[in-house]
């Protein structure tokens, strides 16, 4: 099995195969009646070929169409101005995104408006509400995964990556969220196939940059990036409880009768969330750090707790409502089922119902 193939088909589609396909045994027919002795064959003479007919020679035109998109993007409104996903850090590398992607892209999609969000809550709630639970009772294969294995372990050993695969499976979607949003009907073909498209953008856009900057390990950086990528909804709902129980470790501890050292060392933590973004997530990795040091079971109880203390458990209160609108897409006229998007140099498009399926339906 050649690991830099799979690691390419890997990367064309960004999706890993987290089950390998069961290999078929050929089965060898039953033996037949001996066949009777034929008489020797004889061909019969070679005839000469006949000369082809001269075709009367046309005029070459040029072709002057313009060169179809796949059939995955063809009607998807790609030529409008939107705000791309990947952007450049300090360092000149693009920025790995700490929320979820297929989120971000309904605020740069320029077919889903305000009104579409009513309807695609409930669905992020409850992703959520799924996700901590998967996060919850497999806790131990979040630390390991996210703890260096994906990081540090051999892609070139085929055992490993079986091992890892397997790991991820409790803790990945059947479906991404754009995936998910269509199958039910609410966001349409269009609008949910124009948000796949902003989240393979992005994601292309890293691996390439993967490839060429990573040289000789480009390929392999890439399937480690999918790999990573893989559990990045768990990783967002890990981070979230986190962030929920900050200000409430020292009840929590006390609620679950913890005593362990490494439970009063969390218990220690207990503080107010910050308000900065950039403090919190140094706040969050220190609480995550000595959250490692706890037993299964401690984790496990903690979490449990917290979710029982909220007014709605299956509620986290660190999802916040999504907004879909930024600075060039406005809705026109006070009227969300019509949208407006300004291009670069000022010039407004306007998006109306009566393009098919392409505003809120």
């Amino acid at each position: 099995m050649n690991i830099k193939m799979n690691t390419m088909l890997i990367t064309c589609g960004l999706t890993i195969g987290l089950a390998a396909a069961p290999s078929l045994a050929q089965v060898a027919p039953p033996p037949t009646k001996p066949a009777k002795e034929q008489p020797t064959y004889t061909p019969p003479p070679k005839q000469a070929p006949k000369a082809a007919p001269k075709q009367t020679q046309r005029p070459q035109v040029k072709n002057t169409a313009q060169p179809q998109r796949n059939d995955a993007v063809q009607n998807l409104p790609i030529d409008v101005p939107y705000p791309k996903l990947a952007k450049k850090g300090p360092d000149g590398r693009i920025l790995r995104l700490r929320q979820n992607p297929d989120i971000l892209a309904l605020r740069s999609n320029p077919n889903v408006g305000p009104i579409s969000v009513e309807k695609i809550m409930p669905i992020v709630y409850a992703r959520r509400y799924r996700m901590e639970l998967m996060v919850i009772d497999n806790l131990d294969l979040y630390w390991e995964l996210t703890g260096g294995l994906i990081e540090n372990f051999d892609l070139s050993n085929i055992s490993e990556m079986s091992k890892v695969a397997e790991m991820l499976k409790p803790l990945v979607y059947e479906t991404t969220l754009s995936q998910d949003l269509m199958n039910r009907g609410i966001l349409s073909r269009v609008q949910g196939g124009m948000n796949a498209y902003i989240v393979r953008e992005y994601k292309k856009t890293i691996t390439d940059e993967i490839q060429v900057l990573d040289g000789d390990n480009g390929l392999e950086e890439v399937m480690r990036f999918v790999l990573d990528d893989s559990v990045l909804e768990a990783r967002i709902a890990y981070n979230g409880l986190l962030a929920e129980s900050m200000n409430q470790l020292a009840g929590l501890i006390e609620e679950t009768g913890l005593s362990s050292p490494n439970a009063q060392a969390v218990a220690a933590l207990d503080k107010p969330l910050a308000e900065d973004p950039g403090q919190q997530f140094a706040d969050i990795e220190e609480l995550n750090i000595a959250f490692r040091k706890l037993s299964f079971d401690e984790g496990m109880s903690i979490f449990s707790a917290l979710r029982e203390r909220r007014e709605f458990p299956n509620i986290s209160p660190t999802v916040k409502a999504i907004d879909v609108l930024h600075d060039r897409k406005k809705v026109a006229k006070g009227n969300s089922m019509n949208l407006q998007i300004q291009d670069n140099t000022g010039k407004i498009i306007e998006l109306k119902k009566d393009r098919k399926e392409a505003i809120d339906d």
